[in-house]
């Protein structure tokens, strides 16, 4: 029953820690940890439908008070270098970034873009 009873205790602190870090997040929908989840995948995707073979994919991003700076590195499966760079002026859904985002694999860039995801919603994204 102690172990019990500690293991919920622990649980409790990281879900309380967990709430923690997303009340930090900004309501617009563009906390830096959203923003760069949201452009991780949506750029996974992108890359891939232009045949690229992402290995990893990993991105960061920074807040500002109306846009979120984003910088990815990654690999493709033959080890060619990944990067996506741009900003971030709006997240709708975590099913789509607006902005300006422009990728290149090696030396070859692969899009330059304004948007990526299904940015035909309406709904801006909450945290």
């Amino acid at each position: 029953m102690g172990k019990t009873r500690r293991n919920w205790a622990v649980g409790a602190l990281l879900a309380a820690a967990g709430v923690g870090v997303a009340a930090c997040e900004p309501a617009d929908g563009l906390g830096s940890s959203a923003v760069s989840a949201t452009t991780d995948q949506l750029a996974t995707h992108a890359l891939k439908a232009d045949r690229v073979h992402v290995e990893w994919l990993s991105c960061s991003a920074s807040t500002g008070s109306r846009q979120a700076s984003v910088d990815c590195v990654g690999r493709t499966e033959d080890q060619q270098k990944i990067s996506v760079k741009g900003t971030v002026t709006e997240q709708l859904d975590n099913t789509c970034v607006r902005g300006h985002l422009t990728a290149t694999v090696g030396a070859r860039r692969v899009f330059d873009v304004r948007g990526l995801g299904n940015c035909g919603k309406r709904t801006p994204a909450t945290s």
